[in-house]
């Protein structure tokens, strides 16, 4: 089997383990960051909003509270706003290493399936959009 799709290198490159290294040190660069502040106190302000709205709900089971709240956070951007502002990910060190692990990946392919060179394309792309 020739991996060449953009799916099938993603995969790869998950198996890999390189996918998980790299989400656990972006959620840790964050975690770590002045961005949480904000971050967690736009989260309570929609969550102290929804409660205030619906004074039963505080009276509900708190599985209902917790979808209910989950559901109203999901409505907005919050999660999507923090990762686009995620200043490690145009930092050049960053990319520079998930390029050297992608090229390992692809050579390791290579030599497994002793096929032709593989073009990484738009591989990157597809990897940050999975």
């Amino acid at each position: 089997m020739s991996t060449t799709s953009p799916k099938q290198l993603v995969d790869e490159f998950k198996k890999s383990g390189e996918f998980d290294r790299l989400r656990r040190e972006l959620l840790s660069h964050f975690q770590h960051s002045d961005r949480i502040i904000a971050f967690k106190s736009r989260i309570e302000d929609i969550a102290r909003q929804r409660l205030a709205s619906d004074p039963k709900l505080i009276h509900m089971p708190h599985d209902t509270i917790h979808r209910e709240l989950m559901g109203e956070i999901d409505r907005y951007p919050i999660v999507e706003r923090a990762v686009a502002e995620a200043p490690l990910l145009s930092e050049a060190d960053f990319t520079a290493n998930i390029h050297t692990s992608i090229q390992r990946i692809l050579g390791e392919i290579n030599v497994r399936e002793n096929a032709g060179p593989i073009q990484s394309g738009n591989f990157l792309f597809s990897l940050l959009t999975c």
